[in-house]
């Protein structure tokens, strides 16, 4: 039998707040929504939303890595709805980078690749 990839998913302790996070400020399509499972469409890779009853269950995520028209407008959104900078703003040679925290404490990585070089 070979192997298939089906999704990547985090624990939350609210998944409704979460699917709002993730669609709200990251504007991912949310694929359907319940109180206790979720699932959003992140550009073909399926991020599952599983409720979690406590902090253990919690922990140990992976990092979710998005690229995005505008690191910080992506900041100033989900910082709205409750993520935490981690580190500063950086902007290195290949764009501007940021890594956030979610609400649960998810690592969430944001990429705004520097705009290709224009041949003369």
């Amino acid at each position: 039998m070979a192997t298939q990839f089906k999704h990547v998913m985090l624990m939350v302790p609210d998944v409704e707040a979460s699917v709002k996070f993730f669609s709200e400020g990251l504007g991912l399509d949310v694929k359907m929504s319940s109180p206790g499972w979720a699932e959003l469409d992140a550009d073909g890779t399926t991020i599952a939303l599983h409720f979690a009853r406590g902090k253990q269950e919690v922990s140990g995520s992976p990092i979710l890595s998005f690229v995005v028209d505008d690191v910080r407008a992506s900041v100033d959104a989900l910082t709205k709805l409750g993520a935490t900078l981690s580190g500063d703003i950086r902007e290195p040679d290949f764009g501007t980078v940021a890594a956030m925290k979610t609400p649960e404490g998810h690592m969430v990585s944001l990429l705004q690749p520097k705009p290709a070089a224009v041949e003369a």
